[in-house]
């Protein structure tokens, strides 16, 4: 907490203490020392080093030097998901101070004067996806001058890791200390922030407020932050009402697929997941092709509604579904999980066999107890090879200290294991 008092202290005083070299130094200063190997000095070692960093065996110790010895390359600083993947293994091994130490020598990589804009944009957001705000908020205070740019990036990493209120205070005071002037995105960070807190009235208040206060006309994605608190607060007719206007000759938008995705929970939660399903072809028809969101909704409001069969067959629509720079919607492993659950509850074995068998080849693993209700029904249905099959696809997928728990449930089918001729 001090260190959160002392950056944000650090933001509050005036911009001259936010020189770059003080902040810089703020962040050199929390390096971790890392062995890192010889630089590689053929694109042929770059794209090895590129590789040994991918790979998931690699600890993370390693990986941080074979990052920093990547680091003087220019091809390196521009690869955005090798950044992002660093940062996410790291962060994920508990090891935030080695994410410290690769993101700030990255700065110091970067040739002279100073790195540009977009790069610290980069930062804020790398030390965000961290659970690291405070480095996020160091990394603002190097972009000069400051931005609005700037300003959305810091608003979004302290919403995403759910420091709300530090998103409305840093909106109240940054830009008059700063001399910003907040655009549209910073505003709908404010109001997803607003809504995600649970202030409803207060994202509302913004949004009439916006063309007057600010000379901003709100956009789509405003509207659909104001939409999701209504329907998180169960307020339909506000929800309808404000659906109308933004169509309407007040607002003249055309709705995004965040819209309709929020119109089919709406639906769903009502139980009318077969209107909520219409609205899927009618999406396509007004050239807005539905997402993997918008299956994912409507599945899981016809399973809660007992309409497997009918969601099974929406699962199967999704590769075919016509999209602008292809075609198909890949599900996901929340999409396999409700249909697998789904399937077992109403006892219908086969079609749970097919989608426990695509889950298991995209090396997912589902819930124990759905796997379990599988294997019995297989086996009550005289279908012991397929039950077994189930139970060794399981053992090679499942990880970590998982793994143990699941060999518990495996106790439990010893006989159809044993058996050679099952």
């Amino acid at each position: 907490m001090a260190a959160a008092a002392a950056a944000a202290d650090l933001c509050r005083r005036s911009p001259s203490l936010l020189g770059r070299r003080h902040l810089l130094i703020r962040l050199l200063s929390t390096q971790t020392q890392i062995h890192t190997p010889a630089t590689p000095t053929t694109p042929a070692d770059l794209s090895r080093l590129k590789a040994s960093i991918r790979d998931a065996g690699t600890k993370p110790d390693a990986l941080a030097g074979l990052f920093l010895s990547g680091l003087p390359h220019p091809a390196f600083l521009a690869d955005r998901p090798l950044f992002a993947l660093s940062v996410r293994r790291l962060a994920n091994a508990g090891r935030r101070d080695l994410v410290a130490s690769i993101l700030s020598s990255s700065l110091t990589a970067l040739p002279s004067p100073h790195p540009s804009e977009g790069f610290l944009l980069r930062l804020i957001s790398l030390y965000s996806a961290a659970g690291m705000p405070d480095h996020s908020l160091t990394a603002f205070g190097l972009v000069k001058p400051p931005s609005e740019r700037a300003l959305s990036a810091l608003l979004s990493a302290y919403h995403d890791n759910r420091l709300y209120d530090r998103v409305v205070k840093a909106f109240n005071t940054l830009p008059a200390e700063l001399s910003i002037k907040p655009g549209l995105v910073s505003h709908n960070v404010l109001l997803k922030t607003l809504v995600a807190s649970g202030d409803v009235a207060a994202a509302r208040k913004v949004f009439d407020e916006m063309p007057d206060k600010a000379g901003i006309q709100p956009d789509i994605i405003s509207c659909n932050e104001i939409l999701k608190g209504y329907l998180n607060n169960g307020d339909d007719a506000a929800f309808d009402q404000l659906l109308k206007e933004i169509t309407g000759p007040k607002r003249q938008l055309k709705p995004n697929v965040g819209t309709y995705n929020l119109r089919m929970s709406l639906l769903c939660a009502k139980g009318r997941s077969f209107e909520a399903e219409e609205l899927l072809d009618a999406m396509g028809a007004k050239g807005v092709p539905p997402n993997r969101a918008s299956f994912n909704t409507v599945i899981k409001g016809l399973c809660n509604e007992g309409e497997v069969g009918a969601a099974m067959a929406l699962f199967k629509k999704m590769p075919e579904v016509p999209r602008q720079n292809g075609t198909g919607v890949s599900p996901n492993f929340e999409t396999y999980i409700m249909l697998l659950e789904a399937l077992v509850n109403k006892s219908l074995f086969d079609p749970a066999l097919e989608v426990c068998k695509e889950c298991l080849r995209n090396k997912w693993a589902p819930p124990f107890q759905a796997v379990k209700g599988l294997v019995q029904g297989l086996l009550k249905s005289r279908k012991a090879k397929q039950a077994k099959e189930v139970l060794m696809s399981m053992r090679k997928v499942v990880k970590g200290d998982a793994k143990e728990e699941w060999m518990k449930v495996e106790a439990q089918f010893q006989l159809v294991l044993s058996d050679k001729k099952a």
